[in-house]
């Protein structure tokens, strides 16, 4: 609990402008902003598979962790759904891959993150910004308002204008892609990954002030949360805005991107994890998804699996115990008023 109240401070005083650099409170280690040029990875759905029962981050991820290092990234952003359960995985991510990790890690909560307050307990805020170089790094919770972005969250967002200054780059990260709504040559992505049925606020309020602020600096939207997916990337541009999809899946096609920024020059750089060839960034766009997305067919033989799964998993079991509470009560219910009927009223 100690060290959650020094993360605290360290982002109360980092908010009100009075600390430039960031910790991370994975590892402890600080993203500093004075720099001139630097490097960094981003990925997502660090635990992998869906059949990942090991509690453990995702093969792909730490049989290339001395090659990350080895690389020295400024920071490691991750985009959502780093633990499988938030409840259970912690002590092993912090043997196996946060105290390996020798650059400053930071995560973007994905739904697999979120379960009570274990996650804000142990790591702090879940919504922040912090500056390198002369650029702007805003972390957003998609899972707090369902996809929609709450005053404070857009707040952060607006405070990329710093007395009519301009950021050489802005950097935007969620792990719901909120902004595939937004716009209609998107229709048909991203179709079964993490979406609020009822939609959200990016076409409304979110679009319009980004699409602004993109006039005066390179903005970038990074998301993790890509469903079935023929690539670990995704690239879209529209109206000055980069939006970026990439996320690992413990596959063969499990990759991460690199980030290069030099001033308001930014490149991309991607790495399989897996030593498959890759393409540029930009070749994994639209025509590229649509053209390639297939319908996996259903493998039957895993239906015991998913009935394992389902069966031992403990929020099975709540479901069910809030089920025999439900009926319970409307059983009585219903049994107290059939009572009261059949008692007449005396002459």
């Amino acid at each position: 609990m100690n060290r959650i109240v020094v993360y605290f401070v360290l982002f109360f005083i980092s908010s009100s402008g009075l600390a430039n650099d960031y910790i991370s409170p994975f590892n402890s280690l600080e993203i500093k902003k004075d720099t001139t040029k630097y490097h960094f990875f981003v990925s997502g759905h660090f635990y992998g598979s869906d059949k990942n029962q090991s509690g453990l981050p995702a093969n792909t991820i730490l049989g290339n962790l001395d090659w990350i290092n080895q690389q020295e990234p400024y920071m490691f952003i991750h985009l959502g759904d780093l633990f499988k359960d938030v409840n259970t995985n912690i002590p092993n991510y912090e043997r196996t891959l946060f105290s390996k990790l020798k650059s400053p890690l930071v995560n973007t909560v994905g739904n697999h993150d979120i379960s009570g307050t274990t996650y804000q307990d142990n790591y702090g805020e879940t919504d922040f910004s912090f500056e390198v170089a002369n650029d702007l790094h805003i972390i957003l919770d998609t899972e707090k308002n369902n996809g929609d972005l709450s005053n404070e969250q857009l707040g952060l967002i607006k405070s990329a204008q710093r007395a009519g200054l301009a950021y050489d780059n802005i950097f935007i990260y969620t792990h719901r892609t909120i902004w595939k709504d937004g716009y209609s040559d998107l229709n048909g992505l991203f179709s079964d990954n993490t979406q609020s049925i009822t939609g959200n606020n990016f076409s409304s309020e979110v679009k319009p002030l980004i699409e602004d602020l993109a006039k005066n600096s390179n903005l970038y939207w990074m998301s993790g949360s890509m469903g079935t997916a023929p690539a670990s990337f995704f690239h879209y541009e529209n109206s000055g805005v980069t939006f970026i999809a990439t996320a690992i899946r413990e596959l063969p096609r499990d990759a991460i991107l690199e980030v290069i920024v030099d001033g308001s020059n930014t490149s991309f750089q991607t790495h399989s994890l897996t030593r498959q060839e890759l393409s540029s960034l930009e070749t994994y766009n639209v025509e590229f998804w649509q053209s390639n997305l297939g319908v996996e067919p259903y493998n039957y033989k895993l239906i015991p699996y998913y009935f394992e799964v389902m069966l031992t998993h403990r929020f099975f079991w709540y479901g069910v115990l809030w089920t025999f509470f439900g009926v319970t009560v409307i059983y009585l219910f219903v049994r107290r008023k059939k009572r009261k009927s059949k008692i007449k009223p005396s002459a």
